[in-house]
């Protein structure tokens, strides 16, 4: 444990060539290597008469990414829908991000740009991690994939967001609220999928370097080389990108930093095929509790900006509360043509996530400070907490078929995954400094119904667990094309999901039983599109979604899989889209039924009198469920050649079926955004604002409301959190090779409460929305 400590804390020699690389960037060039996510613009089939943009299938990337068109309202839209969706789907473009998108952010920062999208970083744009939530559904509910391959933790499929791609390996997202297709891969199509592009790589040679200043002495730097094809190579192609990034953070002494490399070549091999190659590695650490959120007690004290301090000997210290995580993502995909009829495409990739968090047990000051010694002696005033680690390596396989035919296309496919996971918690007195030598004895031992101990862990190891998961879908779907106009897609996927635990010592539980579940499901799809002219279309959709249970429900004594469904969901949604060079619109409104929803209860004496089951476990089941139901829009209009204005909304209702009418914590009621852009010459102008309604943090209280409904309902309007908005100005100037852009963000300087964690207790955490911030922008390009 020593070695792993130091690896962890200690000033490690890889650390060192960190700082020593971004130290050299920020002598380079003032503030540091210079350049932005410079990616070769994709180009667009466009209807010059009409501004129209077909877009290829973003759920299945298959060709190279077309989003941008030349002129009118398409072309200059914000958001977009394409002509020949099965179910609504917005498109973000490169221009776009780096139009309206902080450059330090990550792809929940793009995606606040769409409808029915919400969530923040409390940090700053990419300075901490950040949850998005996609029509009520939170994050581990739906889908994220780069280039195709859904990537996700392995505890649940939830996502860490900028731990794999900062801003320079972002090209394009895609946000689908829907299952999509039979084809549309991830272990959560339940609520949807955010799909990320990485930049696309040029025929011709170039570059750029971009370094960007802004709030809470955040500096970053990125470095772009575009090979261009490279003829003695059969026309092989690169591109490179070297990112850097430290901040101060927007919260108290919440520094972070971090640094990326991104390659993606593509290979034309012979004919039709080519081979496309892909890897980026990320390192990032931020001073964080692992337990963050301030507490109104904190906050009365401190102010809105609360987090850590420089005071040794407290909890809040920052050198005790850190964050580091090393992360690769490399992929290897081959397609090509076999016949005129037959395409395929197979991509096998893998990824690594590697978090090793120390940790105070307690942020909140609303506990007493105290560890235990081996012989069982508390000490108090010494701080409690622990080291933390989660890593895991995932490797799978993607097969597409494409058979065209006299009516359409088949695509068929088979998918596979394997992942490997161990996560520890080891408990330490912290009290001395960011190296814990000295254990704490403070775990409890775990003991079944007749006072037996079932736990064979030490008393100061929470866990230390291992897991994996084997997985495949099968799948197809038939596109018919009937007639010029309709085309109409019936498919079918099949979900086998296993999942495997050990210890030594198992979560929870603190033995080393070994536990399995597996989980099988046939799921089934149906979409048309119908053009009612060139320019406009209408779809709609029918799709069954669903979601594997997570890990925890094997974090038990005696795990009840046997009884246990995957959470399911009904998908209905009709929509259209037209797109002109006056206006681009689209709209939709959907229905979702959800099912099999997972709930849990720790067993006392009654239920073990009731139902058998061990004291003090935690017993897993299947009762009741959610509907979500709504209307989503986008349009742009233009105004003249050089202006052009948008919106975008959405009315989200996540109503519990338990309690009608009563709203899911953490589900907005609804979004709303408003801008225009101008844009004459060298000058580009943009202001938006978005707004995100009211929601709660907490559910209704159904055996409350059951007994005594004011004080029920009271309880719930007690965590109601009033919607906020955020207004952003960017104005960018273009220079031979320069482009120069200055951004404020939360112009209006809006700071309401966006989260709260807890029940009413003075250990409640609450979040607020940054400040106003600043970014300006140098970059060159070659």
């Amino acid at each position: 444990m020593t070695n792993f400590k130091h690896r962890l804390f200690g000033r490690t020699a890889d650390v060192r060539v960190l700082r020593a690389m971004m130290g050299g960037a920020a002598m380079a060039a003032g503030l540091g290597l210079a350049g932005t996510a410079m990616a070769a613009q994709a180009t667009a089939a466009t209807d010059s008469a009409t501004g129209v943009v077909d877009t290829p299938d973003y759920g299945n990337r298959v060709g190279e990414l077309t989003v941008t068109a030349t002129g009118g309202a398409v072309a200059n839209a914000p958001t977009k829908a394409p002509l020949q969706a099965i179910e609504p789907t917005s498109i973000v473009a490169h221009d776009t991000i780096d139009q309206f998108v902080p450059q330090t952010s990550d792809y929940t920062e793009v995606i606040l740009l769409t409808p029915s999208v919400s969530g923040l970083s409390f940090n700053g744009p990419g300075l901490y991690e950040a949850k998005s939530t996609l029509r009520g559904f939170s994050d581990g509910q739906y889908n994220v994939t780069y280039d195709g391959i859904p990537f996700s933790d392995t505890n649940d499929p939830t996502h860490h967001s900028t731990s794999f791609f900062p801003s320079s390996n972002i090209g394009a997202v895609s946000v689908e609220r829907g299952p999509g297709g039979a084809g549309q891969l991830g272990q959560a199509n339940f609520g949807g999928s955010v799909n990320i592009f990485s930049p696309e790589v040029g025929e011709q040679f170039g570059g750029s370097e971009q370094v960007t200043y802004g709030s809470w002495n955040t500096a970053q730097s990125v470095s772009m080389l575009n090979t261009g094809a490279i003829s003695s190579l059969n026309g092989a192609r690169a591109l490179f990108a070297l990112s850097g990034l430290r901040s101060d953070g927007y919260l108290t002494q919440s520094g972070a930093y971090g640094i990326n490399i991104m390659t993606r070549a593509v290979v034309p091999l012979t004919g039709s095929w080519k081979a496309t190659l892909f890897t980026t590695i990320n390192h990032t650490h931020v001073y964080q509790d692992d337990n963050n959120g301030a507490t109104l007690a904190q906050l009365a004290l401190h102010g809105k900006t609360y987090a850590l301090n420089d005071i040794p000997g407290t909890n809040q210290y920052y050198k005790i509360n850190q964050v580091n995580k090393h992360t690769d993502f490399s992929y290897i995909r081959l397609n090509g043509d076999v016949t005129g009829r037959t395409h395929v495409e197979n991509t096998v990739y893998t990824y690594y996530y590697d978090n090793s968090t120390l940790s105070p047990n307690d942020a909140t000051d609303t506990t007493t400070n105290k560890v235990v010694l081996q012989n069982g002696t508390s000490v108090s005033g010494h701080i409690p907490g622990y080291v933390k680690l989660n890593h895991y390596r995932v490797v799978g396989d993607m097969l597409r078929v494409n058979q065209d035919f006299a009516y359409g296309t088949i695509k068929a496919g088979f998918w596979y995954e394997w992942s490997g996971t161990h996560r520890l918690r080891y408990d330490y007195d912290l009290t001395a400094d960011m190296n814990p030598t000295v254990p704490n004895y403070d775990q409890k031992a775990v003991k079944d119904a007749s006072g037996a101990v079932i736990s064979t862990a030490p008393a100061n190891i929470q866990f230390d667990q291992h897991s994996s998961w084997n997985q495949y879908q099968p799948f197809i779907d038939v596109e018919l094309k009937l007639g010029d106009r309709l085309t109409v897609t019936p498919g079918f996927k099949y979900l086998h999901f296993e999942r495997n635990v050990w210890g030594p010592y198992n979560q929870k539980t603190r033995n080393a039983n070994a536990y399995s579940a597996t989980f099988d499901k046939p799921l089934y799809f149906f979409t048309a599109n119908y053009r009612l002219r060139d320019n406009w279309s209408v779809y709609g959709q029918f799709a069954t979604g669903f979601l594997v249970p997570p890990l925890a429900v094997l974090q038990t004594n005696n795990p009840n899989i046997g009884d246990l469904k995957p959470q399911e969901s009904r998908n209905y949604q009709i929509g259209t889209v037209f797109q002109s060079g006056r206006l681009s619109f689209d709209a939709d409104v959907y229905y979702i039924d959800f099912t099999n929803m997972l709930q849990s209860y720790v067993c006392d004496a009654a239920h073990v009198a009731s139902t058998g089951c061990t004291l003090n476990d935690t017993v897993w089941f299947n009762a009741g469920g959610a509907t979500y139901k709504g209307v989503e829009g986008e349009a742009t209009l233009t105004v003249n050649e050089h202006a052009f204005v948008f919106a975008n909304g959405s009315v989200n209702f996540a109503e519990d079926k338990a309690n009608p009418y009563k709203q899911i914590s953490g589900a907005p009621r609804g979004t709303a955004a408003l801008g225009a852009v101008w844009h004459d010459g060298p000058w580009k102008v943009s202001v938006s604002d978005k707004y995100v309604a009211e929601q709660w943090a907490n559910n209704y209280d159904t055996n409350l409301g059951a007994t005594n409904p004011a004080a029920a309902e009271a309880a719930y309007q007690a965590f109601r959190i009033k919607g906020y908005n955020s207004t952003d100005l960017t104005i960018a100037y273009k220079i031979d090779h320069w482009r120069l852009q200055g951004s404020i963000y939360n112009l209006f300087d809006s700071q309401p409460i966006v989260k709260i964690s807890g029940s009413g207790a003075a250990s409640d955490q609450y979040y607020f929305q940054p400040g106003r911030s600043f970014q300006l922008s140098a970059k060159y390009s070659f």
